[in-house]
């Protein structure tokens, strides 16, 4: 049974790599526990096996990384005969259909969408965070792309609440796919050694010549007391920042190479994220591959989904960040508030986190089942 998938995949962006990794591992998972309990009457469990095709920014860099098959996402022809040939598509997880960033990913997303529908291809929902839609055509977009879903699961109650505005029901409230992913395998054997780690994982965001400073300085107040590693979840934007703060720390400082990782690429950046003894992060699968892990983190807030997603789960956020607006932020109050909180966590999770994640850990697979009894019913 072909499945496509459809995401902000194939763009070097460790978040999103997890993501897919996530989704693939769960649908494989949900449709082997489905089959033997007779989810597919009259089908074999070879004719139910999903086999997946990616709709990426870089079908070689997908095939090579998750080994499934994929298709270029600018690539028209190639993509509607996708759509043609699978059972379903499955669109998420991330923030896709949103307009802040450009009208461009509702045009691609939802119209990708539409587009299965047309030709009689059911689409899933996966653990999508929705908008901000700003632009009246964009959310008349969105909505008719998620009414016409088989299944709408999202990830955020920001996200659940401008579905329902939208005319969407019956809309399911799941976690991020990616806290549902074994991350132990980035553990190391014992996190008692001599000093504690601090992985961060910053992204350039606007007024960084206000925040910046602020943050570096708590990072050097923080050095005597853990090492840091340097956590760039998208190589192609946040390298640079990754490595010029490296070089204010010294010598105490790593950056973690997940350009160079090749095929693990997303996975050296979660193994780093879950070695860690504590996260400080901007970038949301920076603090969910965290969540996962089980390590405590602090966030810097620039969207309102990582503030929505520290509340979530009851982390501090040390800040929001000011926006393309122009909004200032207090350095010296901003310094203080990271380096307070993230010598707290360096003390290691309270167990109100622990259980909180376990509850979540254990609906992150919901989607992927209610794909699979969809698919294997009909």
């Amino acid at each position: 049974m072909k499945i496509a998938l459809l995401g902000y995949f194939g763009f070097g962006n460790a978040g999103d790599e997890a993501i897919l990794a996530a989704e693939i591992a769960a649908l494989r998972a949900a449709f082997a526990a489905e089959v033997p309990a007779g989810g597919s009457p009259g089908a074999s469990a070879n004719q139910a096996e999903p086999t997946f095709v990616v709709i990426s920014g870089d079908p070689d860099h997908t095939r090579r990384t998750h080994g499934v098959d994929a298709v270029s996402r600018t690539d028209v022809r190639a993509v509607l005969a996708v759509l043609r040939e699978s059972a379903a598509l499955v669109a998420g997880g991330g923030s896709l259909l949103q307009d802040v960033t450009s009208a461009r990913p509702v045009a691609f997303y939802a119209g990708t969408m539409l587009a299965a529908r047309a030709v009689g291809t059911p689409v899933f929902v996966y653990a999508q965070g929705l908008g901000p839609v700003r632009r009246p055509v964009n959310r008349a977009l969105t909505g008719a792309a998620l009414r016409a879903s088989r299944y709408v699961a999202l990830r955020d109650a920001d996200s659940v609440a401008l579905a329902e505005r939208l005319g969407v029901r019956h809309v399911d409230l799941v976690p991020d796919p990616v806290l549902g992913l074994d991350l132990s395998a980035g553990r190391p054997p014992s996190l008692g050694g001599e000093r504690p780690r601090l992985a961060v994982a910053l992204r350039p965001w606007a007024g960084s010549e206000d925040w910046l400073p602020a943050v570096r300085s708590a990072l050097a107040d923080l050095a005597p007391e853990a090492d840091v590693v340097l956590v760039p979840f998208h190589a192609g934007q946040d390298a640079d920042l990754a490595r010029e703060l490296a070089a204010d720390l010294g010598s105490g400082a790593e950056v973690v190479d997940v350009g160079a990782a090749g095929r693990a690429g997303h996975r050296a950046a979660l193994d780093a994220v879950a070695g860690a003894t504590a996260v400080l992060g901007m970038r949301l699968h920076a603090l969910i591959a965290a969540a996962g892990a089980g390590r405590p983190f602090v966030a810097l807030s620039y969207d309102p989904k990582v503030t929505a997603f520290a509340d979530r789960v009851g982390q501090p956020v040390a800040a929001t960040l000011p926006g393309p607006s122009g909004s200032t932020v207090d350095r010296a109050e901003l310094r203080e508030n990271v380096v307070a909180a993230v010598r707290k966590a360096l003390q290691g999770p309270d167990q109100s986190y622990l259980d909180r994640l376990a509850a979540l850990r254990a609906d992150a697979a919901r989607p992927a089942t209610t794909i699979a009894r969809s698919l294997l019913a009909h």
